[in-house]
């Protein structure tokens, strides 16, 4: 009996996708309508909400929970005896399987209150704040931190504690433990090799079974040796990655080891944020897809090879173990197996009703080996995006192709709607944004993501036989690569392709209540036909003025100060379609759209004012699709530079030196400004090191250096990233608005550097310093004088910029504040004797 209370062969009702009644079908025919068997729903739930319950409550209030459930189990029990007595089958069948469920779930409650019990007693817990020699086992391959500098890569690892010592006393305990580092030491460590360090101990940052966070005091020692199917796995995914750097550009090439076996070591930075705006994120975690493929082919070549169904079986499970190795045998893959096998359930054999409850099982299955899967952001999002396959996909695909759709568009409609449908309460809650281009991107890119995983996968298993082979499968991937990186970067560059909306539990239950009820009214043709008709007209408004933004840019601009985030980028007009541009922001994609926005072709001059992330970061976007005539930093920034690729001799650079080493080995500025002097070189710009007193006129703009003096020294070993903020180039540029003050992020230090030396600051518009930090003086200030002052800053930044006290100083002096995290991009006009400020927003 299925949990609807409908007996196996008893008369079922359907309908035609129009509502009409129709003939039907024969039992047993594949287009006989199948109810879903629900009955393991109510088991999973509750197991789910009792784990969660006494992992984020507390062992206590698990154990409580137990017992209520216990006593509820009680009551259901006696509703079961009342119900075989005097009420039907179906009653009965209700209260087996709510029985059922209050159960299991009391079990989970108390499993999950037993692992919290010993988590909050662990003997690390009384270590907190001490530094310790411990010995871990890493359970994941190290996760890069993203940063706004070019100082020493930060690193996330989970680990398996083994022991620890504290003064001469060796405690050998277990748990898990999660590690902050730095350094490149951390950068090439395999799960499952041991290791020993040293490291400072802090609580846990979330409830879920961590022991503690270990913060590391240096690199990692090797202990022991690399368990063979580790072995195998690093030799397999190291073999690819030589594989697919020798055969595809670098994004390409980061992009494949991502989108086959989950290895974004070589994802660049911009690129992971181009696929989250895009909502195609989760295109580069090994996800329940890589194994639906996967398998679907081999079930493919069995069928095609005529083997027997054990045979079958036993090349597709070899198949799935041989991938879980490959892509590590952690718990966030051994869940994105079991989640492909389920979707593969759904969608191979088209049989529903086994794949909800085997959903359900895995679900049960994974949080009893697993309990804190219960409060993993990617488990619950895996399990959403399959349920929204099995439930929501195929009737949507149905839907559609009762009104005219070919059944492919229809059904990668109805895959990548639901999938998002369901999973975006979650991605509200979790990061407060909703992406409008989801649907379409993933629609756009579904016909490529089988080829590319297969012709990947077929590389990774040639890269270990054969290298050149390899190679040669993996440059058949470039197409597809090409197309989803096109999808990926346009989608990306849309205006208001993501929309901030309220984050945390209230924002993920609007969104919640906004799904239900927006699914619930799409059920009703009059409703679906206000929400269109008013989409279409929001899209008539909205598409013209936040993609094609007509009048932008307005005739006569001066300066544009781009909404790059928290970062600086701006251009000064010198003709039409030519600009200097000062800065590019820490993202390629930011100052890409916005330098197109503004039809600048050509850039005379670009000058990276000092070499932090959020000043020289986006480079590759501002070179992209225009000529650039000459690049400039500041005096002494490029000695001990090496570029990173080819062949490029910059005045003051020795590759071999025992300085530019160390610099390379630790990390700092040589390793921004390295890909800099790379990008430069292969797009033959020359490059310029400027000091004060240079002039530079381009048509009616003089543009002057203040800063840095001419016989300022170099930077100083080891501390290059500190002093860089008061190493910035300081321009002073004269226009048809008046006098403009270009300060890139100098502090205190540097300008009261600038008033000794006499200089004329008086400036009419003031790019006020470090996006308004509190280190810019009030002499400084009072010497600019400033009418119109604009601040380069992120919306919600945690640096508290722009500072409260400026902004007050500034109100005092007169002048007129504009920042880009409240307007947008912003333009300067001259407009007779006085300034107009246009703004994007």
């Amino acid at each position: 009996m299925n949990a609807d209370g409908a007996r196996p062969g008893g008369p079922r009702q359907s309908g035609s996708p129009n509502g009409d009644d129709a003939e039907s079908p024969a039992p047993g025919s594949d287009d006989e309508p199948q109810v879903l068997d629900a009955r393991l729903l109510p088991a999973a739930l509750c197991c789910w909400g009792a784990t969660i319950v006494a992992l984020t409550a507390g062992w206590v209030a698990g154990l409580w929970l137990a017992v209520a459930l216990v006593v509820l189990a009680i009551g259901l029990w006696v509703l079961l005896l009342w119900a075989m007595a005097h009420r039907g089958e179906r009653w009965r069948a209700v209260a087996v399987v709510a029985l059922a469920a209050v159960l299991l779930a009391a079990g989970f409650a108390v499993a999950a209150a037993w692992r919290e019990y010993r988590a909050a007693t662990h003997p690390m817990r009384a270590a907190a704040g001490l530094s310790l020699r411990v010995v871990v086992t890493p359970s994941g391959d190290p996760k890069p931190v993203r940063g706004n500098s070019f100082g020493g890569r930060q690193w996330v690892v989970r680990a398996s504690l083994h022991e620890y010592r504290l003064g001469e006393s060796a405690v050998r305990a277990g748990g898990a433990v999660v590690i902050l580092a730095s350094g490149d030491g951390w950068a090439g460590l395999s799960p499952g090799q041991a290791v020993e360090f040293q490291a400072r101990v802090a609580p846990p940052r979330h409830r879920d079974l961590t022991v503690a966070t270990l913060r590391a005091q240096g690199s990692p020692e090797l202990v022991g040796a690399l368990p063979w199917w580790q072995r195998v796995a690093r030799s397999v995914r190291t073999d690819f990655a030589d594989a697919t750097s020798r055969a595809l550009p670098m994004e390409p090439a980061g992009v494949l080891p991502a989108l086959v076996v989950g290895d974004t070591s070589a994802l660049p930075d911009h690129l992971r944020e181009e696929f989250e705006i895009a909502g195609l994120a989760h295109l580069c975690v090994v996800s329940g897809a890589n194994f639906t493929i996967l398998l679907t082919v081999v079930l493919f070549s069995v069928r095609v090879l005529t083997l027997g169904p054990r045979a079958g079986a036993l090349v597709a499970g070899a198949a799935l173990v041989m991938f879980v190795v490959v892509a590590r045998p952690d718990p966030s893959v051994l869940r994105a197996g079991a989640m492909g096998a389920i979707t593969l359930l759904a969608l191979v054999t088209g049989r529903r009703k086994q794949a909800l409850p085997a959903l359900c099982a895995a679900v049960i299955g994974l949080l009893a080996v697993w309990p804190a899967l219960a409060v993993s952001a990617g488990f619950a999002l895996s399990v959403f995006a399959t349920a929204g396959l099995i439930l929501l996909a195929p009737s949507w695909a149905d839907w559609l192709r009762a009104r005219g759709w070919w059944r492919l568009p229809a059904e990668l409609f109805a895959v990548a709607a639901g999938a998002f449908v369901v999973t975006t309460p979650l991605m509200v809650a979790l990061t407060g944004q909703l992406s409008l281009v989801a649907i379409l991107a993933n629609v756009l890119v579904a016909p490529v993501i089988a080829p590319i995983t297969v012709i990947g996968a077929t590389g990774a298993i040639l890269a270990v036989i054969w290298l050149p082979l390899a190679e040669c499968v993996v440059r058949c991937a470039a197409p597809p690569l090409w197309w989803l990186l096109f999808v990926a970067e346009q989608s990306a560059g849309v205006p208001g392709a993501s929309v901030g909306v309220p984050d945390g539990m209230l924002g993920g239950l609007i969104a919640f209540v906004v799904v239900i009820v927006g699914v619930v009214a799409l059920r009703f043709a009059a409703i679906r036909r206000v929400i269109l008709a008013v989409a279409f007209g929001v899209a008539v408004v909205l598409i013209p003025v936040r993609i094609w933004q007509p009048g932008w840019p307005q005739a006569g601009w001066v300066l544009a100060a781009c909404d790059v985030g928290q970062g600086d980028g701006l251009a000064i007009s010198v003709g039409d379609g030519t600009a200097v541009v000062i800065d590019v922001g820490p993202d390629p994609r930011l100052i890409r759209n916005c330098l197109d926005r503004l039809h600048i072709s050509r850039i005379e001059l670009l000058v990276l004012t000092h070499p932090h992330a959020d000043h020289i970061g986006g480079i590759s976007g501002a070179l992209d699709g225009r000529s650039v005539a000459a690049l400039a930093v500041g005096l002494h920034e490029l000695a001990g530079v090496a570029p990173t690729t080819g062949d490029v001799s910059v005045a003051g650079a020795d590759p071999s030196s025992e300085r530019q080493r160390e610099i390379t080995r630790h990390g700092g500025r040589a390793d921004g400004l390295a890909q800099v002097v790379d990008v430069a070189d292969r797009a033959g710009i020359p490059l310029l090191e400027l000091s004060a007193g240079q002039i530079f006129r381009f048509g009616t703009v003089d543009l002057q250096v203040l800063a840095p003096e001419a016989s300022a020294g170099r930077p100083t070993p080891g501390a290059e990233a500190d002093e860089a903020n008061d190493r910035s180039v300081v321009l002073a540029a004269t226009t048809t608005a008046g006098r403009i003050l270009l300060t890139g992020d100098i502090e205190a230090p540097a300008q009261r550097a600038l008033l000794q030396a006499g200089i004329s600051l008086h400036a009419d518009i003031l790019k006020l310093p470090h996006h308004g930090s509190r280190t810019t003086t009030k002499e400084f200030l009072a010497a600019v004088r400033p009418r119109l002052t604009v601040i380069s800053v992120g919306s919600e930044n945690t640096f508290g910029h722009p500072n409260a006290g400026v902004l007050t100083e500034l109100s005092a002096l007169g002048a007129t504040v504009t920042r880009t995290d409240q307007r947008g991009d912003v333009l300067v006009l001259a407009d007779g004797g006085s300034l107009r400020v246009v703004t994007s927003r």
